[in-house]
C-alpha cells in the first residue's frame, strides 16, 4: 500500500511539473522569435520557454525584418530594448516594469504609445514617420529623441525629469516647456519654430539650438 501511495505521490509531481517543463513561448512575429532563439534558447530545443524569457534583460535586435514591436511584452524583466532599421508601423508599450531604455530608430513608425515604465530614462524614436506619440506615466524620463519625424504637436509636460530633448526637423508650430524645470538642452533646428513660439515659464536656463530670434 505504501508503495502505490509512493507511485501516486510521483505521478502527480510528474504531472504537476510538466506544463511548466512545457511553457513554451508564442511569438507574434517570426523574425523576432528567430532573432532571440539564437542567445537565448538556453537549453537548445528549438523554441523559447518562459524560464528562459525571464531570464533576458537586454534585447538588441538591429535590421532582422521584424514588423512587430509586441513581443516584447514577452520578456517581463528587459531594461534594454534596440529594435532599430525594423519596419514597425506602430509602437505600443506597457507593462515592463525594469525597462529603462528603448530604441526604435529608422523603423517608420508613425504612432507610438508608451504608459506605465516607471523606470525609463532614455526613449529614441528619431528617424521615423511619427504623427502622434503619448507617454503616459513614464517620469523617469530625462532623455528624448525624436528628430526626423512628422510630429506637429507634442505634451511633455508630464516629463519633470526631462533634461535632453530632441526634436530637430518635425513640424511643430509651439512647444510648452514651462513645466520642465529639470531641461537642460532642447534642439528644434529644422523645425518652423521660432524662440516666441516656445514657451519657457519661468525657465531661462535651458540652451535652446536651430530657433532664429
Amino acid at each position: 500500500m505504501m508503495k502505490i501511495k509512493i507511485f501516486a505521490s510521483l505521478g502527480l509531481i510528474i504531472l504537476g511539473l510538466s506544463p511548466f517543463c512545457a511553457q513554451k513561448i508564442n511569438f507574434k512575429d517570426q523574425n523576432f522569435e528567430k532573432a532571440v532563439l539564437g542567445n537565448f534558447d538556453l537549453n537548445k530545443n528549438g523554441y523559447l520557454e518562459k524560464p528562459e524569457a525571464d531570464l533576458v534583460t537586454n534585447l538588441f535586435l538591429v535590421q532582422k525584418g521584424i514588423t512587430s514591436a509586441d513581443d516584447v511584452h514577452l520578456f517581463p524583466n528587459v531594461k534594454m530594448v534596440v529594435l532599430d532599421d525594423n519596419t514597425i508601423p506602430s509602437v505600443s508599450v506597457s507593462g515592463l516594469p525594469q525597462l529603462e531604455l528603448f530604441s526604435c530608430t529608422g523603423c517608420k513608425i508613425s504612432s507610438f504609445k508608451a504608459e506605465g515604465l516607471k523606470k525609463m530614462t532614455s526613449l529614441y524614436l528619431d528617424s521615423n514617420l511619427l504623427e502622434t506619440i503619448s507617454l503616459k506615466e513614464t517620469p523617469r524620463i530625462d532623455q528624448l529623441t525624436l528628430s526626423l519625424n512628422q510630429l506637429k504637436t507634442i505634451d511633455i509636460t508630464a516629463l519633470k525629469n526631462l533634461r535632453k530633448l530632441n526634436v530637430e526637423h518635425n513640424k511643430l508650430q509651439k512647444l510648452d516647456i514651462s513645466g520642465n524645470t529639470a531641461l537642460q538642452t532642447l534642439n528644434v533646428g529644422g523645425t518652423p519654430l521660432k524662440e516666441s513660439d516656445i514657451k519657457k515659464g519661468t525657465k531661462t536656463d535651458v540652451t535652446i539650438f536651430g530657433t532664429e530670434p
